[in-house]
This record gives C-alpha cells, structure tokens and sequence, in this order.
C-alpha cells in the first residue's frame, strides 16, 4: 500500500476517533459543570496541565526511536529495529520512574497553584495521586510497542484502540457523575482506561509484527545519533509544554478556579479545532518521512508548498467559523452566567491562526528530524510567553494570558522554527521569506474573511435557530471569499489537481473492484455439462 493510501486510511481513522473522542467527553463535561460545578473543571485543567508539565521526563525519546525507525522497516531490517524497541522499553521504564519522583516532590506544594477556595469535599492530594498514577502507568505497560504502529504507517491501529476505549471510559464516567455524583467516582477510572488501551496496543503490534520483539543492543553510533536527536528534542519538549500548560497554572494561581473554569471552556473547543488538525499532521508526518528518504528536494518542496496552501485555506476557515460561533455556542453550552466578553473570543480566535499557521514547516521538521537545529526556539517561545503571562495577567488580567502566547507565536515560533526547515534541508533564504509572505498573506485574507462574515451575520440572534443559520453562513461566504481572493493561483491550481486526484484513484478503484466482482465465479455460477462418451466434466461459467 503507498504512501498516499497509507495517510488516508490514517486519516480517516484518525477523524473518526477524534469525532468520538471530542463528542462524549463533551457530554462528560457538561454533565460535570451542572452537577459538580466549574470549580472542579478548573481543578482538572489545573492537575492536567501540571502533570503535561512532569512528561518533560520523556525528553523527545518517543519522536526520536520513530525517527529511527523508518529507514530500518522500510530496508525490511528487523534485527535493528528490534534492538531499537529494546532501547525504547529500557528508557520508557526510567521516565515512568522520574515522572513519579518529581510529582512526589511537587505534591506537598499543591495548594500554591491554586488562589481562592478548594471544593470543600475534595481532598486535593488524593486526587494528583489518582492523576500521577494514571499519567505514569503507560510507561509501564508496552507504551513503547506504540512507535511500531507509528513507524510503519499504521497509526489506523491505534485510532481503533483509542477510540474503543476512549468509548467506554466516557460512558462509564458519566455513569459515575448520574450516580454517585463523586469527582473521585469520575476520575479512578481514567487509570483503568490507561491500561487497557496499553495492553490493547501491545496486543495488536504483535499481531500485525510478530517478527518485532525487544532483543538486541544498538551500537554507540547508533546511541550517539539518537542522544543528538533527543539533546535537540529536549529544549524543544521543555518549551512545548511550558507554552501549552503554564496558562492554566497561572491563571488558577492569580485568577482562581472558577475563572480557570469558564477558560478553560473556551479552550476546549480551540483544542477540539487543533486536535482535529493534529490528526493531519500526524497523518502526514510518516508518509512525509517516507518520501523524504525517497524523494529529491524538488519534489519534497513541491508537496510542502502544495500540502501548506491546503492546510492554511482549513485554518482560515477554522477562524472564521470560531470568531461567529464561539460566543452563542458558550452561552448554549456553558450558560450565558458562564462566558466571558466577546474580547477574549476575539482573542482566542486570533490565537488559534497564529498558533496553527507554522504546522507544516513542523510536520516536515518532525518527519526529517530537524531537532537539533533547531533546539533553542521552543525554549526561548515559552521563556517569552511565560514572562509575558506573569506580566501581564496583573496588569490586563486574563486577556493578557493569550496575547502573551500570540506575541511569543509571531515573534518566535513561526518564523525562527520555519527558518531551521529552509535553512536545514531545503536550503534557501529565498524560499523562506517567501513562506513568511504567504502566511502574512493568509492572515490578511483570514481576517477580511472574519469581518465580512461577522458583519453578514451580525443582524442574526444567537438561539439554535440563529446559530445555525451562522453555522450555514460560516460554511458558505469565507469558502466563496477565498475561491474569490485564490482561484488565480498556481497553488490553487496544483491543490484543485491534487484533490482531483485522489478522487480520480478512489473512483478507478471502486470501478476496478465491480469489474473483479463481476468475473469472479462463485459455486452458483458454475454449472457442468457432461460433454461427449468420455464422461468429461467442463465447467461453464456465467459471466
């Protein structure tokens, strides 16, 4: 199977999972908020975000081990990529063993994360044990098994498993909060979910590649090469997740649980919209490893334009469709007594462009391994962002803790991370600059996009009636204004070709498939005639 069916597949599984994924826990969290109230969705967001800051014990070793990968699967050289698993198991064990010690340490100091009143029925360091415990099992249990599946283009696999799982343990926490309306009821079977899906993934690699088990030892060249790539993934790692979790830490330290909360639901649909867009990045990050192992630069630059342009016009149309329809859908959501001012819609949709508008230059740095190079920029982001948030939010308050994550995005991020892919592997400042011009240039034309859908909509209420007429509207006018504003463009023409394609191959498989059906014979279409005195037995076959 190539590489494009191999994306597809992945990505169809990857929606799908997602879909469910984001479909049940939202009933999950909405059932929390009548029945246990916003503080404790603030306490989850608050324990989560800490817990993502402890898994800078990973290091990056994950991507690493994967990266190493693709060359000895696709070369068939299973010796290699056995003692490789070996190493990963070997590493897993040890960070599952840091990441416990460092939440030990934290754990007396839980209550100065945290401004304002606890739920009084909740004993706050019972709860990060539950969470430190469900957080560090993985690492236990044959989560290294995963990076096989990841490796050989087969993350449909692990999309099945999750989504299965991720299923039941949603139907069971909701069963939990109508029954015994406890966050402790909710929260112990998130540990029990973590070790099915492990054990559940093991399983399957070994059905899929049985050839694939840990033995062996990796030579010190080999060791030395992925200590250079993790040595370049820590700062990165280190960044990623001050850059994505101190906002909740320090909004709950300064601003409380409630507001948290209320935050964090606004959030929640930004990382709905991002988790969505992951899956395509995960989708593409081996199928783009594959052709770059495979490939000229030529080619691959091609693809990056051609996979960039596509990618821009969905954020764009993200960001429109978060601007008209973030505020009416809260208030549905949440309760109007649960929103917050239409400044921090704007806010967040502005967060959600820029954040998303350097995800292909990272797919193809991820898919080459171009973590070294680039070591220093996620570090430096999150040192910005994390000043700034401090600054700030004692200054301007919660608007202060987005804008602080924008301006460490447009200063830092996009434009110093795009530079170690053109600098590193296409070569050229030339092409560079100009990718920094097509994302300003998308910018503009997302934002003429915002305000001539805002306006259009404007006159609309916000019931269920008016939120989908917005809905439609968000569908129909920044897709026509785009087709008008690109329709010229040679990328347009190379991306139109593109989808053309596939739906060419789809189309000539399926007829391809009929015509086999219809000449493939079963036992009905088999009738035998005796020919002659010799008692021959010919089969006649209906076509």
């Amino acid at each position: 199977m190539g590489r494009t069916d191999n994306a597809k597949r992945n990505l169809i599984w990857g929606f799908i999972q997602k879909i469910v994924s984001v479909l049940i826990p939202f009933v999950s969290r909405t059932i929390m908020i009548y029945v246990l109230g916003m503080e404790y969705i603030g306490l989850n967001s608050l324990f989560a975000s800490i817990l993502s800051m402890l898994s800078f014990a990973e290091l990056g070793i994950g991507s690493a081990l994967v990266f190493s990968m693709y060359k000895p699967i696709a070369d068939g050289d299973d010796d290699k990529v056995c003692a490789l698993l070996a190493f990963y198991r070997r590493c897993y064990i040890v960070i599952g063993t840091i990441i416990v010690g460092c939440g030990l340490v934290i754990l007396p100091f839980l209550d100065k994360f945290i401004t304002g009143d606890v739920p009084s029925d909740t004993n706050i360091y019972v709860l990060f044990l539950i969470y430190l415990f469900n957080n560090a099992v993985g690492y236990f249990l044959f989560a290294y098994k995963q990076s096989i599946l990841i490796a050989s283009q087969r993350i449909d696999l692990v999309s099945k498993v999750n989504l299965i799982v991720s299923f039941f343990l949603n139907v069971l926490q909701i069963a939990a909060l109508l029954i015994f309306r406890s966050y402790y009821a909710f929260i112990i079977i998130l540990p029990v979910s973590t070790c099915v899906s492990n054990l559940w993934i093991a399983y399957v690699t070994k059905e899929h590649y049985p050839q694939y088990i840990c033995k062996g030892m990796i030579g010190k060249e080999e060791i030395k090469v992925i200590a250079e790539k993790v040595g370049g993934l820590l700062c990165q790692k280190i960044g990623n997740i001050v850059l994505c979790n101190v906002d909740a830490i320090v909004i709950s330290s300064f601003l409380g649980l409630r507001i948290l909360g209320i935050y964090n639901g606004y959030f929640y649909v930004i990382s709905t919209l991002m988790g969505f867009l992951y899956i395509i990045q995960q989708t593409l990050i081996p199928s783009v490893g594959n052709s770059i192992a495979k490939e000229s630069k030529e080619k691959n630059y091609k693809d990056f334009s051609k996979f960039q342009y596509i990618y821009m016009w969905i954020v764009s149309w993200c960001s429109v469709c978060l601007l008209v329809l973030f505020q009416p859908f809260i208030g549905m959501w949440q309760g109007t007594e649960n929103m917050l001012g239409i400044e921090i819609a704007v806010l967040m949709t502005w967060y959600f462009f820029v954040y998303k508008m350097g995800d292909m230059s990272y797919v193809y740095k991820e898919a080459i391994g171009l973590w070294w190079q680039g070591k220093y920029i996620p570090l430096i982001s999150s040192m910005v962002n994390l000043v700034l948030n401090i600054s700030l939010v004692q200054i301007i308050g919660l608007p202060g803790i987005i804008i602080s994550t924008i301006i460490s995005a447009i200063c830092v991020n996009t434009p110093f991370g795009s530079r170690v892919l053109f600098k590193h592997y296409f070569n050229s400042n030339k092409l560079w600059l100009r990718f920094l011009r097509d994302v300003f240039i998308w910018f503009v034309k997302c934002l003429v996009c915002c305000g001539i859908t805002w306006i259009c909509v404007s006159p609309v209420g916000n019931g269920i009636i008016g939120m989908a007429i917005k809905a439609f509207a968000c569908i129909i006018i920044p897709n026509l204004l785009l087709l008008a504003f690109n329709f010229k463009n040679a990328e347009f023409k190379e991306a139109f070709a593109f989808g053309m394609g596939i739906i060419k191959r789809k189309s000539k498989r399926r007829k391809s498939m009929s015509n086999m059906n219809q000449k493939c014979f079963t036992v009905s279409n088999i009738r035998t005639e005796i020919r002659g005195g010799g008692g021959v037995i010919l089969p006649v076959i209906s076509m």
